[in-house]
Parts: structure tokens; sequence; C-alpha cells
């Protein structure tokens, strides 16, 4: 009878905890195929904090190698591979970074001051570009954000800070990197946290429906955190099992101490 109790016990946390169709799956609200509506999805602009990596080349390449900050480590790699020979040759070589600052300005050689903050990448190579003309032939520039790190936390299978490559992200793309959600995570409230304009903004996006594609917070700036909630049942839970951990060990060690004094008790009475 108790093995009876036991596993019906069992088998009710396991159907507990296992969450229904229902509550797992996402845009419920979509019944049938079709266009639907969504944002433009602008591309990222930058912002001041940000930091470019901006590479010149040309057809004439002597010519742009006073405008990428890696030409006085790349020429002192060469002249230390001449002298040398026993020395690797560097092949990759590695672009400094223009950090954008508060003003959102980039000192950039040669050229000096250029204003960046609110232009795409694509934006900034074209001003670049256009004031390299008089001084190159076909100038090209090519601009990297490389820190476009996004922080996913809570109920997914890999939290963490992820750093993406391009110009726009989309919140399903970054679950997607983080893989998943978990069958605790409530797909109802899923947390976008942004700082933007010297606020901090907060977004509740609910995964069930069809609305978010709508939401601006639905493609995913630079330095934004995503955040899942934990259902109802499992935070309960949790917070059940902490509180109670410690008198739960407290009596499991109480109940083996006198099962060990009453079995010896009952050994050493057999020996008599």
């Amino acid at each position: 009878m108790f093995k009876k109790l036991i596993l019906c016990a069992f088998a009710a946390v396991i159907f507990a905890s296992c969450g229904s169709h229902t509550d797992l799956a996402y845009f419920q609200e979509i019944v049938e195929s079709g266009a639907l509506e969504s944002t433009s999805g602008q591309l990222n602009t930058i912002q001041p904090g940000d930091v470019l990596t901006i590479s010149v080349s040309s057809s004439t390449p002597e010519l742009a190698i006073p405008y990428n900050l890696f030409s006085s480590r790349s020429q002192i790699a060469s002249s230390v591979s001449a002298a040398n020979s026993s020395s690797k040759v560097i092949s990759n070589v590695s672009y400094e970074g223009y950090t954008v600052d508060s003003e959102g300005n980039i000192q950039f050689p040669v050229l000096g001051e250029i204003h960046v903050a609110g232009l795409t990448r694509a934006e900034i190579a074209d001003k670049i570009k256009g004031m390299l003309g008089d001084v190159m032939p076909n100038p090209v520039v090519t601009v990297t954000l490389i820190n476009f790190y996004v922080t996913v936390i809570g109920e997914v299978s890999r939290p963490g800070t992820y750093n993406f490559p391009g110009d726009r992200l989309t919140l399903l793309e970054a679950l997607g990197f983080a893989g998943d959600l978990s069958v605790y995570g409530n797909r109802e409230r899923v947390m976008v946290i942004r700082e933007e304009n010297g606020g901090r903004h907060v977004e509740i996006m609910n995964l069930k429906s069809k609305n978010i594609f709508n939401s601006p917070y639905f493609y995913l700036k630079q330095n934004d955190v995503v955040y899942v909630e934990a259902v109802g049942a499992k935070a309960k839970s949790v917070s059940t099992f902490t509180t109670y951990f410690p008198v739960i060990t407290s009596l499991a060690s109480l109940g083996t101490s006198i099962a060990m004094m009453i079995y010896y008790v009952t050994y050493a009475s057999r020996l008599r």
C-alpha cells in the first residue's frame, strides 16, 4: 500500500511539471497562413558608447594605409618580420576600435572628428567614402559594430550575453541563440529592457500573441536585456522548497540518527 502511494505521488509530480500544449505553444492567435502586419524593422543606428571597426581600402593600397588604425602595428610587424627571418609572418591583421563619445563623434585618422551617432553602418561608410573621394581612387569603407550585445536571462536553456553580427536582430532570434524557453518559461511575459535616450524602458512581450510583430521591441537593439519570467507554479514551488529545505534536511538527519540508534540497539540485544 505504501509503495502504491509513493508511485502515485511521483506520477502526480511528473504530470504537474509538464506543461500543456496551450501553455507552451507560440502565436496561438494565428489560425491560418497569410501575411501579418509588422514593424518596418529599421536598421540599428549607432549610439554614444558603441565601438566600431572601420577599414579603408583602395585600388591604390598605399594611399589607404594612413586611414586605418592598424597601419602602424602592421608596419612594425612587417619590419620585425623582415629583420628576423625566423619570425612568423602576420597574415591576419586586427583592426582597432573607434569608441563613439558622448557627443556621438569618433576621432578618425587624418580626417579628424566625424559625427556618427544616429547613422547606420552603411550611412557611416558612405559618409567616410565621400570624404575620401578626393584623396584616393575607388575607396572602399567597411564599418562593423563590435558591441552588438544582447543579454538573455531567466527561463531559457542557455542564459548569457551574446554578440551578434549585422544590423538587425529579432527577439525570436535572440531566444533561439539562448536555446529557446524552458517548459517553465512564461510565454506571456517575456520582458525586454532597453536603455535609450538616458532612460530605461521595459516592454512585456506575449509570445502567444501575433501582436509582438507590431511592437518596436520585436527588433532588438544593442545592449538590450531579455528576461523570461518563470510560470507561477515553478516560482511558488522553488520558493516553498527554499523555505522548507533546511527543515526537511534537519528532519531527515534526525530520522537517520533514530533509525541507526534503533538498529544498533536491536543488533546488540540479539548478540546477548
